[in-house]
C-alpha cells in the first residue's frame, strides 16, 4: 500500500470526515504550533453560498496568467482528494500531499491529546496542510475558498487583500440561520478591517447586513451592479462570453465554465482581483479560457457531467441543459442520496430526458433506489433501473441519442468521473469516508 493511501486511511479514520467543529481557537493554536505558515501570503478569501468554488477558481488562473506563483483551497473534493489542494492551476502531487500531512500531525496529535474539544477536525487539519504547503512553495498568492459560512470557518485566519461574498441564499440553515440576514452576518465573518470586500447578486436584506458590517470595520464595499457589472455577448458550450465593465471595460472574454449563473462568478472574481492587482487584458482573457472545474457541466468521453443534488441545483442544470441543447433528444445516468428531495429534482429533471437510467451513488447513503426509480418513472416516460452504476454508464453509452448526462450526486460524478479517466476506480475511491 502507497504512503498516499495509508495517509488518506489515517485521515479518514482518525479525523472523522463531515464532523463539524465551531470555532477558531483550534486551527489558530495548531497553526501557531506551527510557525504560522499563513502569515505573509496574499489572499483572495472567498465565501458565498453558491459560485464560491467557481470564484476562488478564477482568482487562482487571473493570479496565475498575470505571472504569479499561486496556491488554491477547495472543498469538498470530487475524484481525489489531491484536488483541494492546487499548485499554479494544478492539483499537488501524491508526495506534496504526503509531505503536508506528515508535517501537521505531530502537531494535530499533541492537540489530541489535550482533549476531544482541542482535537482538530478533518477540515482543520486540511487547512493548516494548505498553508504548509502555500509555504513551503514560496507562493506571492493564495486563492481560498471557504469550506462553510464564514465567521467560525477555519480558513478564516488570513488577513485577505480582498474578501469575496459571491451570493447569500438559504443553506445550510442547521448552522449558518433561518433568513438571508442571519447567513448574510456569517459569510461578513470573513471581512478584515480596512480590507475591501465584493459582493455579488443577492437579496437586498442580505446586502444590508453586509454594508454594515464592512463599515464598522472600515471596510469599501464593492457591489455587483453598482460598481462592476457585465454582460452577455453569447452562449455557446465551453465557449460562453461576456463583456466586463469595472474599473477598466474588457469585452469579448471567452469563459470556458458553462452556464448562466458563471455571468456573476465571472463578474464577482474579476472585480476582486482588479482591487488588488492591475489587469493586462490578454492575460485576463487568456484566465477565463482555461479556468476549469471538473465534473461541472463538464464534456468528458461523450458525456457531459454535473451534479444536480437538490432543487436548486437540478433548476440550474435543467436550464443549461435547454440554454445549450434546445430541442435535441437527450438521456441521462442519474443516482441521488436517500436524504435528498428525490420528488423535487426528478420533478424537474424527468421532463427533460428522453430516457433515464437510475443506479446508485457509491454512498451508505444510498440504498432505497427503487424509491429513486418508482418517483423517476411518474416524470420520464422511458425509465431504467441499473444498481451498478459502472454498468449503467456503459448501457447508456449504447444508447442511439445525441446527448448524453450524467448527473444526481456528486458522489456519482466523482466515482464515473474517475472511471472514465483512468479506466478503473482508483483504490483511493474505495476507502471507507472518501
Amino acid at each position: 500500500m502507497s504512503e498516499f493511501i495509508d495517509m488518506l486511511n489515517y485521515l479518514y479514520f482518525t479525523r472523522p470526515y463531515n464532523t463539524m467543529k465551531i470555532g477558531l481557537f483550534r486551527i489558530e493554536q495548531l497553526l501557531s504550533q506551527m510557525g504560522n505558515p499563513h502569515s505573509t501570503i496574499q489572499y483572495f478569501h472567498v465565501t458565498g453560498s453558491n459560485g464560491k468554488g467557481s470564484v476562488t477558481t478564477f482568482l487562482e488562473y487571473l493570479t496565475y496568467m498575470h505571472g504569479h506563483n499561486v496556491t488554491g483551497f477547495y472543498s469538498p473534493h470530487l475524484s481525489t482528494i489531491l484536488e483541494r489542494f492546487h499548485y499554479n492551476t494544478e492539483n499537488v502531487t501524491e508526495e506534496d500531499f504526503v509531505e503536508a500531512a506528515n508535517a501537521v500531525r505531530p502537531y494535530a496529535e499533541a492537540m489530541d491529546k489535550i482533549g476531544e474539544e482541542f482535537a482538530p477536525s478533518f477540515f482543520e487539519y486540511m487547512t493548516a496542510m494548505y498553508f504548509y504547503l502555500t509555504k513551503a512553495k514560496g507562493v506571492e498568492y493564495g486563492s481560498v475558498e471557504v469550506g462553510l459560512g464564514g465567521r467560525f470557518d477555519s480558513t478564516n485566519v488570513v488577513i485577505p487583500e480582498v474578501s469575496v461574498i459571491s451570493t447569500i441564499s438559504l443553506e445550510h440553515t442547521n448552522v449558518l440561520g433561518n433568513t438571508v440576514e442571519e447567513i448574510a452576518f456569517e459569510k461578513a465573518g470573513i471581512i478584515k478591517p480596512g480590507k475591501p470586500v465584493v459582493i455579488g447578486e443577492m437579496p437586498e436584506g442580505a446586502k444590508q447586513v453586509i454594508r454594515n458590517i464592512a463599515t464598522q470595520r472600515g471596510s469599501k464595499v464593492y457591489e455587483f451592479g453598482k460598481d462592476f457589472s457585465a454582460e452577455v455577448v453569447e452562449y455557446t458550450f465551453n465557449r460562453n462570453v461576456y463583456n466586463y465593465h469595472g474599473e477598466n471595460d474588457v469585452r469579448n472574454i471567452q469563459v470556458q465554465l458553462n452556464g448562466q449563473h458563471q455571468l456573476y462568478n465571472f463578474a464577482v472574481a474579476l472585480k476582486a482581483f482588479e482591487v488588488v492587482h492591475p489587469l493586462d487584458k490578454e492575460n485576463v482573457r487568456s484566465a477565463f479560457s482555461k479556468a476549469f472545474i471538473p465534473g461541472r457541466f463538464e464534456l468528458l468521453d461523450d458525456f457531459i457531467l454535473d451534479g444536480s443534488h437538490n432543487p436548486q441545483a437540478a433548476q440550474n442544470f435543467a436550464e443549461n441543459i435547454e440554454l445549450y441543447f434546445p430541442n435535441q433528444r437527450r438521456a441521462a445516468l442519474f443516482g441521488i442520496l436517500d436524504d435528498k428531495d428525490k420528488e423535487s429534482v426528478l420533478k424537474i429533471l424527468g421532463p427533460e430526458f428522453d430516457t433515464m437510467i437510475i443506479t446508485r451513488p457509491p454512498s451508505k447513503r444510498a440504498s432505497r433506489i427503487k424509491e429513486t426509480y418508482e418517483i423517476a418513472r411518474k416524470y420520464c416516460k422511458n425509465v431504467i433501473l441499473e444498481v451498478d452504476s459502472i454498468v449503467g454508464l456503459e448501457r447508456l453509452r449504447e444508447i442511439d441519442i445525441e446527448n448524453k448526462f450524467i448527473t444526481g450526486s456528486f458522489y456519482l460524478i466523482g466515482y464515473l468521473r474517475d472511471y472514465l479517466v483512468n479506466g478503473r476506480i482508483s483504490e483511493e475511491l474505495n476507502i471507507g469516508g472518501a
